[in-house]
């Protein structure tokens, strides 16, 4: 299967799309609290964003609640504001003071910066998994939407943001099961051998328990989870 050059770049702003409604009377989203959130879970998260920062405007365009955008860059959603891709690079975090509904659980509030987190990481080549392209858009979107919901996935599994609400918890694993089953789909369809490689950098859907995992501190070890 060709591995191009391109990569998830292009794909962000649909890649970053969150799982609950936005309620236009919620309380403010601020850089600084987020940036303060991706701190307490990583403390190399300026490694890989440069910017914590709001956006053209204040208030989220439809179906984006945040996204990556190149060092200065305003809309997520403008392929030529799209973030940049190489070792090393670093890429902004646009977010809008109406990022997080009223009822989304403290949990839910660390679960979000971490799935861009780990967008900006990949970007970097911060992780060893592949950054390729298979040539088709949505094999693309799937292919990146399923690693980054699948880190958020095992993360939550693990306890590390807390307890998520039962709608949290089936958003997570509901958007992580249909881009799993979208980019596998399409390798058994083109080369059903390749899925040895590139599975095993995906959790099986469904290994989130029925039960709320117990909280537990954040722990930088929890980064070496998919390397």
């Amino acid at each position: 299967m060709a591995s191009a050059r391109r990569t998830c770049r292009a794909l962000l702003p649909a890649l970053l799309v969150a799982a609950l409604p936005a309620i236009a009377s919620g309380p403010l989203t601020t850089p600084e609290e987020t940036a303060a959130t991706l701190a307490s879970l990583h403390p190399d998260y300026g490694d890989y964003i440069a910017q914590v920062r709001f956006g053209d405007r204040r208030a989220k365009p439809p179906g984006i609640d945040a996204g990556l955008v190149r060092p200065g860059g305003g809309d997520p959603r403008d392929p030529e504001e799209g973030p940049l891709m190489g070792r090393g690079q670093r890429n902004d975090l646009i977010i809008y003071a109406d990022t997080f509904a009223p009822e989304a659980s403290a949990a839910w509030r660390r679960l979000l910066p971490d799935h861009e987190y780990f967008h900006a990481r990949h970007l970097a080549r911060g992780f060893d998994i592949p950054a390729v392209s298979f040539g088709e858009a949505q094999a693309d979107r799937d292919y990146c939407e399923a690693l980054a919901w699948g880190w958020v996935l095992r993360r939550a599994v693990e306890g590390i943001y807390g307890t998520l609400s039962a709608r949290e918890r089936a958003e997570v694993e509901d958007l992580y099961s249909r881009h799993f089953e979208g980019f596998h789909r399409f390798v058994m369809r083109r080369q059903p051998a390749a899925w040895a490689h590139y599975g095993r950098f995906l959790p099986p859907p469904g290994i989130m328990s029925a039960e709320p995992v117990a909280a537990r501190a954040p722990s930088p070890e929890a980064d070496r989870a998919l390397r």
